[in-house]
């Protein structure tokens, strides 16, 4: 029971943080996908392309995983894996990373920022 309160009390404590952090500017996915290409690519397949390491999931496929949200993408950005390097990302990086990896879900064949239809005017 214990651990069940500190497991909830840790859940509340970090969903009113990201709330906070959230408030001070807002995520910008394309500068996600920036990041991303220059820090992540090197291990994930940030877009379309697999892995250069088979342990270092797909950013596409953590985006289709059942039941991800932002919350979720936060604590696995902020969380520490023994296969992964243990570097320091900027809690503005981290909110435009979060903002990017879900905008490609169900986009598979598409490349990240092509426009969507005509009239979006996309970079």
């Amino acid at each position: 029971m214990k651990s069940l309160f500190t497991a909830l009390s840790a859940g509340i404590v970090l969903v009113a943080v990201s709330g906070v952090a959230s408030a001070e500017e807002p995520a910008d996915p394309k500068a996600g996908f920036e990041y991303a290409q220059t820090y992540c690519a090197t291990c994930h397949g940030i877009s379309e392309e697999k892995s250069p390491l088979p342990q270092a999931p797909r950013f596409r496929h953590v985006a289709d995983t059942t039941g991800m949200t932002a919350t979720a993408l936060q604590v696995w950005m902020q969380t520490s894996h023994p296969t992964m390097p243990n570097i320091i990302v900027a809690p503005s990086d981290i909110r435009n990373v979060i903002a990017y990896i879900p905008s490609l879900k169900a986009r598979e064949g598409s490349t990240p920022w092509a426009p969507i239809s005509p009239r979006c005017s996309c970079p």
